[in-house]
């Protein structure tokens, strides 16, 4: 048997003789053999290279994907964190910027009862402040340190606004007090015509007992509550004329005598300043005047001081 052979090295062909079965059926034989057994190895080879590496590359895959979801799911909740606090943060802020309108009325309100200077006490600018600076070292505030310090700043606004409110109390106490405490004249324009104490009745030329004082002017003229009160007598009284009478509270009390004509009613609330009659001449009167008395528990005591008091007071 004769195999022909073709190979490109030399560029030629050639054949074998195979006639003797002896010699080309081994050949043959062991031919195979090498073939099946160079295939089954490069088989072998080939496959577990190939499991390997797609074994590596699905754990790997599984591994990123895992990271990731859990980086995603940090991130979320991150996020969710970082809004909790910005809406807590902006709560708190509501809740104090209403502590500070609070603190800032009851400041302007008091400033302005107790008559203070508003260029000293201007709520509306930010208060004076300055000095050498001094350089420190720089800390981070931590959230847990800036909550802190936001709670301490709100428990200090409440601190000052009950201050204010117990400063404010006693500031109108004694603006109360002051206002029901009789004080000035109870005419605009006049003058004083009779001292309090002994004197000589004008009408029958005998020394009595002259419990108030006179305030002389033009008929008609306002007459002017002295304090705060409220009107307890309104109408025609022997020897006064048409009267009112104000009670100021704390045992005090005013009388207004001789009035043209009565501006108020009994029950009536009068502030200080307040008009309450015309200046007249009815009663036991020689000429349109204000008798003018103060009583301390019933009683008439000299106004002299209580004139005295409002005349300082306005100077």
């Amino acid at each position: 048997m004769n195999f022909l052979l073709y190979t490109t090295t030399y560029g030629k062909s050639g054949s074998i003789q195979l006639n003797r079965p002896g010699f080309w059926v081994p050949a043959l034989l062991g031919a195979c053999a090498l073939l099946l057994g160079a295939a089954g190895a490069g088989y072998l080879l080939a496959e577990p290279a190939s499991g390997l590496s797609a074994s590596t590359t699905g754990s790997d895959g599984v591994q990123w994907q895992a990271a990731l979801n859990e980086q995603k799911q940090e991130l979320v909740q991150a996020r969710d964190a970082a809004q909790d606090q910005l809406n807590a943060l902006a709560v708190r802020l509501g809740q104090m910027q209403a502590q500070m309108l609070r603190v800032e009325a009851l400041g302007q309100r008091l400033a302005e009862e107790a008559k203070l200077d508003k260029s000293e006490f201007d709520f509306d600018q930010l208060p004076a402040r300055g000095g050498p600076a001094e350089p420190v070292a720089e800390e981070q505030m931590g959230g847990v340190d800036f909550m802190r310090a936001l709670d301490d700043l709100a428990l200090q606004l409440d601190d000052r606004a009950r201050q204010l409110e117990v400063l404010e109390q006693v500031v109108s106490r004694r603006q109360l007090k002051h206002a029901m405490s009789p004080a000035g004249r109870p005419i605009r324009k006049g003058w004083l015509s009779s001292y309090f104490g002994k004197r000589t009745d004008p009408f029958n030329g005998r020394q009595e007992m002259h419990k108030g004082i006179d305030f002389a002017g033009q008929m008609g003229s306002d007459v002017l509550a002295t304090a705060a009160g409220v009107v307890t007598w309104a109408g025609k009284r022997y020897g006064y004329g048409r009267l009112v009478e104000i009670n100021h509270g704390d045992g005090i009390s005013t009388r207004y005598g001789h009035c043209e004509k009565i501006l108020v009613k009994v029950g009536q609330k009068v502030k200080q300043g307040e008009r309450i009659g015309l200046m007249g001449s009815s009663g036991r009167s020689t000429g349109p005047h204000v008798h003018y008395e103060v009583l301390k528990d019933g009683r008439q005591i000299n106004p002299a001081k209580y004139v005295r008091v409002g005349r300082q007071s306005a100077g």
